[in-house]
């Protein structure tokens, strides 16, 4: 005979938790959304600052899932790369246990308080409205696993219930659960907080707990994996060496499972408190290992998903900090910057030819990196070159700041038309719609004679070009060959041979404003190339 009563106060419990859970993580990232990404994309550069700062993250919003999944957002945004965010995922899932202990010392008889205490503070303005609503959900998280601890105690007398449990005395089965849980939940802090509330009615055993968590962290895998299929390579990338790192933890352990539990009994505690116990010990024990065995974790995973691909950072490369009190050494610092702005700007016009050649590959995520990208590096060069601008400065540095605001300003332009270029393609592919194979050898065409100019200049400057008249030859070269493209067009159209008529005479129209921006660029260059010899 099934009691509904119980039936009742289980599910309100467990929807109670659920939903908290999602809240609770919800409110913390709303409240401090930009300050985690800024604190991750600092604190990373070292493998265990960025294990500490993915556990704090973690112990904070209770989710390892919501953190390895804006983890692997920002890798795919570019502001942190594949390599850095693997420090952060395996910090992760240590902060990931803090739920488990908290339950194992009844933190779950103070729900009220801190539900009360939470809506009392969100009445109030910001910023206390947030800080309130987070303890408010934290609060909920507690007072749901509470309703579900007191619904389950009559429970563990039930037939029905003693022989479904019994099944887990098997722990591939136990581990099969947890998974299939965690993955069904996306969140292996209700999972693991259940378990723990398990163990304290006495239902679950130590032998059956420890399976069922070492399940929940391949289980909390899958939301990461599922994720990343919409993302670029290295967000692929770091998916898939957080489901390595995870299912290598769970296979070093599993030979070694009833020697760990008797050493987890041998600490003490209450059944929940040993099962608490267990799971921080595992993925302490875990993230340390890892931590230090990156490096070949890295090579395995670039070997798995193999590309040629460059990783593009959203970052500063020489600008990092305040300009040097030096206006030499500043001077050098903000042209270094304009080279790599150049070298940006580049890639960017390569990627989106690439793109018209191979419309079905567009992606508008990558345009979008690049001009992000772009756009930051014009901001901080125009900042620096402000800066320096109201110092002291010689004749000759008052010239060199207004060539290089120019030239700077310049790049920025350069990258648009490329950004418009790249969108190009995209629109062609969305309308299903493709370049006529004639149409497509003339922008190649066209872009022969602007990508060597391209590619010298931001290999060169601040220095003279070497090959500076050839180079501007050939780009003046490109209105005639756009001219002629023009008028085989026409003739294209009137046979009815154009499959993407408007989208060739915007790409045209698009390489003739930056053949135009980038020989400006070269004059600009050379001029002031000529002023750092004075």
């Amino acid at each position: 005979m099934i009691d509904w009563k119980i039936v009742m106060a289980f599910l309100v419990g467990l929807i109670l938790f659920i939903h908290g859970v999602e809240n609770f993580s919800h409110e913390v990232l709303h409240f401090a959304g930009e300050r985690f990404r800024k604190l991750i994309s600092r604190a990373t550069r070292n493998r265990f600052l960025g294990g500490m700062v993915g556990m704090f993250v973690t112990a904070l919003i209770q989710s390892s899932t919501a953190t390895t999944v804006i983890t692997i957002s920002l890798v795919s945004a570019g502001v942190i790369s594949f390599v850095q965010s693997l420090g952060v995922i395996m910090g992760a899932n240590v902060g990931t246990t803090i739920t488990a202990q908290l339950v194992a010392f009844k933190v779950t008889a103070y729900a009220p308080i801190f539900i009360i205490i939470g809506f009392l503070l969100s009445i109030f303005r910001r910023p206390y409205r947030y800080i309130g609503k987070g303890i408010f959900y934290f609060g909920l998280v507690f007072f749901g696993l509470n309703l579900i601890s007191e619904a389950i105690i009559p429970l563990k007398d039930y037939p029905v219930v003693i022989d479904l449990f019994a099944n887990l005395t098997n722990s591939y089965i136990a581990l099969l659960a947890g998974l299939a849980f965690t993955a069904l939940m996306h969140s292996s802090s209700v999972v693991t907080g259940l378990v723990v509330v398990l163990a304290a009615s006495g239902v679950l055993t130590l032998e059956q707990g420890i399976p069922i968590l070492l399940g929940t962290n391949i289980g909390t895998t899958m939301t990461a994996l599922y994720t990343s299929t919409r993302l670029n390579i290295f967000a692929r990338r770091a998916a898939l060496g957080h489901t390595i790192f995870n299912m290598a933890g769970v296979l070093l352990i599993w030979p070694f499972i009833t020697p760990f539990s008797r050493f987890v009994m041998s600490l003490g505690g209450s059944t929940a408190q040993q099962i608490a116990n267990a799971h921080t010990i595992f993925n302490v024990t875990a993230a340390v290992l890892f931590l230090f065995l990156l490096t070949p974790l890295r090579k395995f995973v670039e070997k798995a998903i193999r590309s040629d691909e460059e990783e593009l950072l959203i970052t500063t490369k020489y600008l990092n900090a305040a300009l040097p009190e030096s206006n030499s050494r500043s001077f050098s610092l903000i042209e270094k910057e304009i080279s790599y702005s150049l070298s940006v700007a580049f890639k960017f016009y390569n990627k989106s030819v690439d793109f018209i050649r191979e419309p079905k590959g567009a992606d508008s995520n990558a345009v979008e990196k690049f001009e992000i990208l772009a756009d930051l590096l014009d901001e901080k060069i125009e900042k620096a070159l402000l800066e320096l601008s109201r110092r002291s400065l010689t004749e000759t540095e008052a010239k060199k700041v207004v060539l290089l605001v120019r030239i700077s300003n310049l790049v920025e332009q350069l990258a648009d038309t490329a950004k418009n270029l790249g969108f190009q393609p995209i629109s062609m592919s969305l309308s299903l719609l493709s370049l006529s194979p004639e149409s497509l050898k003339n922008i190649e065409k066209i872009y022969s004679k602007m990508g060597p100019a391209l590619d010298a200049v931001q290999r060169e400057f601040p220095r003279q070009l070497s090959d500076y008249t050839h180079l501007f030859r050939q780009l003046n070269r490109v209105d005639p060959i756009i001219n002629r493209g023009y008028q085989e067009h026409i003739k294209r159209l009137k046979s009815d041979l154009a499959y993407a008529g408007s989208s060739f005479v915007e790409s045209c129209s698009i390489l003739e404003n930056g053949a135009d921006l980038l020989k400006e660029i070269m004059k600009l260059s050379q001029k002031y190339a000529r002023l750092k010899k004075h």
